[in-house]
């Protein structure tokens, strides 16, 4: 069964599934709510110790009135602003498609991803940024020294 659901192909599709379920939603103005993999959460501001949801690894996002209109949505990301705890801390909350496992409308359950999503990881930026170091005349004179 991992096979299937770790199969680039299979995680591609489901994001392309989220991705129309969520155009849907935001066309016709409906709120709804993310269920995510906290792994692929990204905060920034990042939240203080006693908010931090990636202590969990599932989180709800309630998406309706400011931050529902605060909605960024491209092929890999959603991305909003959110206020969190008593004193609603404000922060811009960024989300990988991929690590969306549910989308709830008034507590239906509209969507459910079973792939599991690794994000992808830019193997090269590690050479490459070690090549433009080497490459500029002024870094060599540090790595003389």
């Amino acid at each position: 069964m991992n096979e299937i659901l770790e199969d680039e192909n299979f995680i591609k599709l489901m994001q392309r599934h989220c991705l129309s379920v969520l155009e849907i939603l935001m066309d016709k103005n409906i709120p709804f709510s993310i269920v995510v993999n906290t792994e692929f959460v990204d905060f920034d501001p990042i939240l203080p110790e006693n908010l931090d949801v990636k202590k969990n690894p599932y989180a709800v996002f309630a998406l309706a009135g400011y931050t529902f209109e605060s909605i960024k949505l491209d092929t890999e990301k959603i991305n909003f602003h959110a206020g969190f705890g008593p004193d609603d801390f404000a922060t811009f909350v960024s989300v990988d498609l991929g690590a969306i496992t549910q989308i709830q409308v008034e507590n239906n359950i509209l969507f459910v991803n079973f792939s599991l999503y690794k994000r992808k990881k830019n193997e090269n930026l590690t050479q490459n940024s070690m090549n433009l170091f080497l490459n500029n005349p002024k870094n060599k004179k540090l790595l003389k020294k």
